[in-house]
């Protein structure tokens, strides 16, 4: 036989609460890491694009691309790296300034973990249309 007592009644409210609680909790732990992704990518592009320019690039913006799951990162080159020449003759550097780059982030670290890609699309600051490097790391 099943008892039941009005004090069971004052602590429905609070089961009710508490289940609301783990569910969302649940539901919010749902989010895949494409979706992540996007969401940070995103979110990253309004808050901080374009950056202050470092080592004469700004980062213009960041999306990722679900489909072939890589990240681009969209920058300028500016002031004297803003040069088709300039940018051949360092193309190995620059390479593995961005390579190191991306495998030292402690961020990306669940990214790279699943496989995904990271492209640099570098544009020059003089002609925006202009593309002087990318790569796919």
């Amino acid at each position: 036989m099943i008892s039941f007592s009005f004090n069971n009644i004052k602590k429905l409210p609070i089961v009710g609460v508490l289940l609301l609680v783990v569910g969302v909790m649940l539901s919010s732990c749902q989010e895949s890491l494409e979706d992540r992704a996007v969401r940070q990518a995103k979110e990253y592009t309004e808050r901080y694009c374009p950056t202050p320019v470092v080592n004469y690039s700004r980062t213009d913006s960041i999306v990722f691309d679900q489909e072939r799951h890589v990240y681009i990162y969209y920058l300028s080159f500016c002031g004297m790296l803003d040069d088709q020449k300039v940018v051949d003759e360092n193309r190995d550097r620059i390479t593995d300034m961005l390579t190191q780059s991306v495998r030292e982030s402690t961020g990306l670290r669940n990214f790279i973990e699943a496989g995904f890609k990271f492209e640099y699309v570098c544009h020059s600051e003089k002609t925006p249309k202009k593309v002087l490097f990318r790569i796919v790391i």
